[in-house]
């Protein structure tokens, strides 16, 4: 594959797809020992296909819309940049789209699931393009958080929950604490990412929470993902304790955060927050078995 089309999918965002598949395969566990394995991978790769659907067309919107325009802090796009086509960027996200859709189908028909899972399927395509394009981008009107953590929180976290509980054969008793955390620590990536990109943001129009509230809202923001995800979770959730001893990253990340000054400096904060994605994939697995 052509570097560009992989530098196009955003690999080090990929773990924003990976937490809440384990997440909903961990709570399935707990109800019980025959969970799927097999379906726990094919929920991992239909969350995969989406995020990277939603990447390409993310890099198609915001070229269309003169967004990465003068970036000076984030990461190369490759439809601006010119090493891929528009053209083929946007065929790629609608192939993947396609793909991930009847992948879900597949699913649900393996473990005999509601068709309503029909109807979320369709919505989690739509939303891969609305969140940049369309007439009312998410994105573009301050409901990027809002997204992140009803999709990667809410509906990744329990929709796996769900088709991995029957495939064990048992019934599915909805867990709405864990998954909020789940959303919490992913959003903090976009919080960093809308606060590095604070006036190039401004200047194309594209309207995010920091954009319209500042820069120091957007850290407030922060320590919400921060607070939520490793305070309240655990308070809700026992079983996520150990989540609480990434407290102390997040308040590193949050004091880093408004010193940075460069490029460098933002793909250093942006690499810990994600690292505190994987480090609660880690601490969810460490809660179950201990």
């Amino acid at each position: 594959m052509n570097n560009s089309w992989i530098l196009a999918a955003r690999p080090k965002t990929l773990v924003a797809s990976v937490l809440p598949v384990f997440t909903g395969f961990i709570l399935a566990l707990e109800d019980t020992k025959n969970a799927s394995f097999f379906v726990g991978f094919l929920c991992l790769l239909y969350c995969l296909l989406i995020q990277v659907a939603t990447n390409f067309a993310n890099d198609y919107f915001d070229f269309k819309k003169g967004a990465d325009i003068d970036r000076n802090f984030g990461p190369n796009r490759m439809v601006s940049d010119g090493k891929i086509s528009s053209k083929s960027m946007i065929i790629a996200a609608c192939v993947l789209i396609a793909v991930s859709f009847f992948l879900g189908i597949y699913i649900m028909e393996m473990v005999n699931a509601h068709r309503l899972l029909l109807v979320i399927g369709f919505l989690s395509g739509v939303f891969a393009f609305a969140y940049t394009g369309g007439p009312y981008p998410l994105a573009y009107n301050a409901l990027g958080d809002l997204f992140v953590i009803v999709f990667f929180g809410f509906v990744a976290v329990m929709i796996t929950h769900y088709v991995t509980v029957l495939s064990g054969g048992v019934e599915w008793q909805p867990n709405w604490y864990v998954p909020l955390g789940v959303g919490f620590v992913i959003n903090n990536l976009l919080v960093v990412n809308n606060y590095r990109d604070f006036d190039e943001d401004r200047k194309s129009g594209k309207k995010t929470l920091v954009v319209i509230f500042g820069k120091k809202a957007g850290l407030v923001l922060f320590l919400v993902g921060v607070l939520v995800s490793t305070l309240l979770t655990p308070f809700l959730a026992p079983s996520t304790w150990p989540t609480i001893f990434l407290l102390p990253i997040g308040f590193y990340s949050l004091i880093r955060l408004p010193k940075a000054l460069n490029r460098r400096d933002y793909d250093k904060i942006l690499s810990c927050t994600a690292l505190t994605v994987v480090g609660y994939t880690v601490c969810l697995f460490l809660g179950y078995f201990i």
